[in-house]
This record gives C-alpha cells, structure tokens and sequence, in this order.
C-alpha cells in the first residue's frame, strides 16, 4: 500500500502511529488516511493487525465508595553514608508507604542517642505518601568516629480519599481483503446477415466473478450497433446461477448512439447504447466463480451490404459495496457481424427418353447450384405416371457417382411421388439423378417431361478465410504448372468437339485450347456453354493467325483479316443457325420458342 495522505498521525517503516491525545466521555475521533493499494493477484490481502493502547481516571466499572477504614503499615529508616572526609557521615530520613492507601506524615524527630538535639524535626509533611510510595528528608552532617546511631519517633494517618484508573489494550485482529474481479464475454448467434433481409440475432453476455470477493452490484454498458434496432427491453432475460432474476433486481435504459466502439461502425444507423444495472433491490451475493448471463434479442431489419465489419463491444464494472471500489472490464473479444450479399442462382430440368423396349423410359434430372454459396437440404421432386415403376437408379454429383442418397416414395391414385433428399449441395455443384421407368399403358409425354420441382433449405455459411486458403496455395504455384494441366472447368465434350471441329482447332490441342477457353466463363460457373466455347474459338484463331503471319511473314494483312474474317463468319452463321438450352444443353434451332425439356426461351 502506498499511503499518499495522513491526518493526526506518522507512518514509519510500515507502521502507523496514532496519538489520539484526551478523550472526553461520549467523544470520538477518526484518522484519515488515503493511498492506493496495488494487489498482483486476486487472492485475498491481510489488512494487517492494529493494537490501541489506553489509560482513564476511572474504574472500568461502576463501583464507588460509600466509607473508608484502613490500617495502613509505615516503615521508616536511617541511611548513614560516609562523607570523602574521614569521621563525617550524611544522615538521610526514609519514610516507606507500604499500604494500598495514601498516607499523611505527621511527625518524624530523630537525634543521636544520649543527645537531646534533634537532628530531624518533621512536622506535617506538605508531601502525601502515595501507595507503596515513599518519602526522602534533606541529608544532614554528623560528625562522629563511628556510624551514627539515632533514634527518632514517627506518626502518620491515612488520607480519607481514593484513587480509580482503567488501563487496557485493545488488538484487533486482522481482516482479509477480498479482491473484486470479473470476466466479460458477449457473443451474437450469428455472424454473417444476408443483405435486404430481416433478421433476428440473439445477444449473449457472460460474466464470470474471477475474483476473491463476492458481487453485489455490476453495471454493463453495451454497444447496440446501427445495423440492429433499439433493444427491446421486453426480451432482456438475466439469470444468476440458474435462477432468473425479478424485474425489480435490474434496471435497463436505451439511449442513442453508440459509447465505446470508435472505429467499425455500421453505416446503416448511429446505433444506441444499453444500460444495465444489476443489484438495484438488494445485493446479487455472486460468489467466487459464479456466472451471471444476459440475453436479449435484436433485430436487423434492412442490412446494406456496406456492413463490411461492425463491432458490438461491452464493458462491465463489479464492485462488493454499493459505495466500494469498483472494476472495471471490458469484453475480451468482441463480437462481430458483416452482411454478404449472396443471391441464389440455380439450374433445374428434366428430359424424358423413350428407351429400348416397350414401355420403358429413361428419366433425366438435372440440379445444378451457380449460387454464391452452397445449399443445404436439397429435395428433388419427381412423379411416376400410374402403371409404371422405377428400374434403377443413379445420382452423379459433377459426373462422380453418389453413394447411400436418402430417398422415400409414396404412391396415390396421380402415381408414385419420388423424393431423393441431399443434405446440401456445394457451391458450382451440379447434380444429375437418372432412372429407368417400365410399364403398360398410355403415358402422357407432356407430362413425363415435366419438372416437378426442387426444394432446398438455408445457404450455408462459409468461412471466407478457410476458402481463401486454397486459392493463395495455388497462386503461389509455378505458372509452368497451371500450363502443364488443364484447370477445372465442365463442359459437354460433344459440344466442345463440334466448336473446335468447326472452327479447324486440331485435336491434338484440346487441354491447351480448354486452358484457354476456361478464361472465357463469363457467368464465372466454372461451366463452358457452347457461346462462351465460341467466343474462345474465335479469340484461338485470331491469335494463332498472328503468329503465324508473324512467323511466315509472307501472307498480306488483307489476306490475314480475310481469313480471320471467314473463321469468324462460320461459329456466327452456326450460331445463328442453332443455340444451346440451358438446362439439357441440347441445341435446338435459333427459332425455337421451347425445349424438349420444356424449357421456354425468351423471345
């Protein structure tokens, strides 16, 4: 402890001196002292023992006298002391009080034996004789060869008076100073929010008493950030050891604006702050290790995809006594949300093909998720036309087969309704369901050939930093490599084979020519459609006639445009001839309104 201030007493080495001085019945005084007191642990500290010592004019009871008798015992004496010249003595008187009572001295006379002179001749002492106390006369000369020997004669009384004192000490024990402390900890239940979406997020605040003093009183200051609306108190749940605390044991208040975060921000509002105060009936009586835990809900109404990163800090201040010494915290990691702009987007079909056999129906399904992020509980609708059954069946995700797929049937009077559930499907994922139907019987073909639908659940979150890992390993690869192998993009190799066919690209150049082409994925799905393989046709062909007029250098520019003016010509004229649905991936004529799959082109 280092003492900065001291009132009416000394501290010296440690120790504090107090010299409280005369206290009058029924008065008190008090010492200041102040200074500040450095813990560097959160056990308890000795305050150190203090002793008082005291002295009073009184019995410490109530007891008084009414009468005194005493008998009180006198003894008196001669001191003879031998004087530096020889045969001269120093004659002093001694009177003892060897009673418990203060005694008069009335008369002392002493002379030398056969002598009438009085050497000594007392007489009514001005001096009492106190308690075991004794008196002393002035020394007197006496010549003599020998010791001197006297007599004397000696009368005293008792004093009619009594004395009272009190003297004690008081030492007070010891007392251990507990030590105050807490941690903060603030959690949402989301940490990601779709943009222009409503959503709720739960608020979780935990504190835990990490001290070595109990918790009577805390207040929390919390950051309700502009990206949520105003708190509603309503929702404000608080719960100490398992038990919810009354209404009237806390206090909430909502004020504008934000107090302790200054730097992420959200722009969608000045946010506001919450107040709380724990312990305002009576003490919370949080022991050592105890938890206390706030929930409240919160609201965001229209998050803007501006909300890059905002920060919701708390801060809490504990303290044992209403007027004690408080601590305070803040949160330890605060938490914090972002708004990412996701949109669905998805491909969806099916065909039906008339088999070998009769009555038999291969059936085509296609799923195929160019969404931002992947799909959970993916369901894929199908029905089977009344007088036929299913014959086998195969799921492939992105060409690969898929193993133990969760599907249920259940059959009615419109057929057999075929249910194939995927617990999600990832990002750029295509799934392909094909099974064969066998029956007897008319079959409506529109019908058949119609898509019955896909249900799926929520996106799921994807942590950013754990897919960013991926794409720094491969940037950081040699270039040499990603040259060597083609990247990973799909397409239809009978599709890809008729552009480079038609566009005179040898065969022998396919996973340079796919390389190539894989910069031409405008929708950015990782899958080559015949347009895009088109436009990468082209571009191949104008760079290799570059280079081969730089090589050569003998046809003319003209006769180069010319030819790259044909080249270009012919996947136009075809394009214009044909164009490729975007579920089955069948081209149809330029003309046509409507797929076999029964997919309606815009016009």
């Amino acid at each position: 402890m280092n003492v900065t201030e001291v009132e009416h007493a000394t501290v010296n080495d440690g120790t504090l001196t107090w010299e409280v001085g005369h206290l009058a019945a029924g008065d008190s005084s008090s010492v200041v002292v102040r200074g500040s007191l450095t813990v560097d642990s959160k056990d308890a500290v000795s305050s150190g023992s203090a002793v008082a010592t005291y002295r009073a004019d009184a019995a410490l009871s109530t007891m008084n006298f009414e009468d005194l008798d005493a008998f009180c015992r006198g003894f008196a004496y001669m001191r003879s002391v031998e004087g530096e010249r020889p045969d001269t003595w120093e004659v002093t008187a001694v009177f003892e009080n060897r009673s418990s009572f203060a005694v008069d001295l009335v008369k002392l006379q002493a002379r030398l034996k056969g002598s009438d002179e009085l050497l000594f001749d007392f007489s009514d002492v001005n001096e009492d004789v106190a308690p075991h106390g004794e008196w002393r006369s002035e020394s007197v000369s006496v010549a003599s060869a020998e010791k001197p020997d006297l007599t004397w004669e000696l009368s005293y009384t008792v004093l009619p008076r009594t004395s009272a004192t009190t003297e004690g000490t008081l030492t007070m024990t010891a007392r251990d100073l507990s030590v105050v402390d807490g941690k903060v900890e603030k959690t949402y239940s989301k940490a990601k929010l779709q943009s222009y979406r409503e959503q709720s997020v739960q608020a979780e605040i935990r504190i835990t008493n990490t001290g070595s003093s109990e918790i009577n009183l805390m207040r929390l200051t919390d950051d309700i950030p502009g990206v949520f609306h105003a708190v509603d108190t309503s929702t404000l749940k608080i719960k100490h050891a398992g038990q919810s605390l009354p209404p009237e044991q806390f206090k909430a208040e909502v004020s504008e604006g934000i107090t302790l975060e200054g730097e992420h921000h959200s722009p969608d509002g000045a946010g506001h702050t919450l107040s709380l105060t724990i312990g305002r009936k009576g003490p919370i009586g949080m022991a050592p290790g105890e938890e206390v835990l706030v929930t409240y809900d919160l609201v965001a109404p229209d998050p803007s995809p501006q909300n890059e990163r905002v920060d919701a800090p708390t801060r809490g201040e504990f303290s044992c006594e209403r007027y004690g010494p408080v601590c305070e915290r803040d949160v330890e990691s605060a938490p914090s949300v972002r708004v990412v702009h996701h949109r669905r987007d998805f491909s969806a079909g099916k065909q039906a093909l008339k088999a070998g056999g009769r009555g038999r129906y291969e059936i085509l399904i296609l799923f195929e998720n160019n969404g931002d992020t992947p799909l959970a509980d993916v369901q894929l609708k199908d029905v089977i036309p009344p007088g036929y059954e299913m014959d086998g069946c195969e799921v492939r995700a992105n060409k690969e087969p898929v193993e133990d797929v969760e599907q249920t049937q259940e059959t009615d009077a419109s057929g057999t309704t075929v249910v194939w559930h995927l617990p999600s499907v990832g990002k750029a994922e295509r799934i392909d369901v094909s099974y064969m139907i066998k029956g007897e019987g008319d079959i409506d073909t529109d019908l058949l050939n119609t898509f019955h639908g896909a249900v799926f659940g929520d996106e799921i979150e994807v942590d950013d930093a754990a897919a960013e890992e991926p794409e720094a390993a491969e940037a950081s690869e040699d270039e040499s490599s990603d040259e060597e192998s083609a990247p990973a993009m799909k397409f239809r190799d009978d599709v890809l084979d008729r552009v480079m066919e038609a566009h005179g690209i040898d065969a022998e150049h396919r996973d340079a020519f796919i390389a190539h082409a894989s910069s031409f994925d405008h929708d950015g799905n990782n899958y080559l459609k015949k347009q895009e393989l088109e436009d990468a046709a082209t571009a191949w062909n104008e760079a290799h006639a570059e280079d081969a007029d730089e090589a050569e250098g003998e046809a003319p520019a003209e006769e180069a445009e010319a030819d790259e003016g044909v080249a270009a010509a012919e996947p136009e004229a075809e394009a214009a001839e044909t164009k490729s649905c975007p579920i089955c991936m069948k081209d149809v004529a330029a003309d046509a309104t409507e797929c076999d799959c029964g997919f309606i082109f815009e016009v």
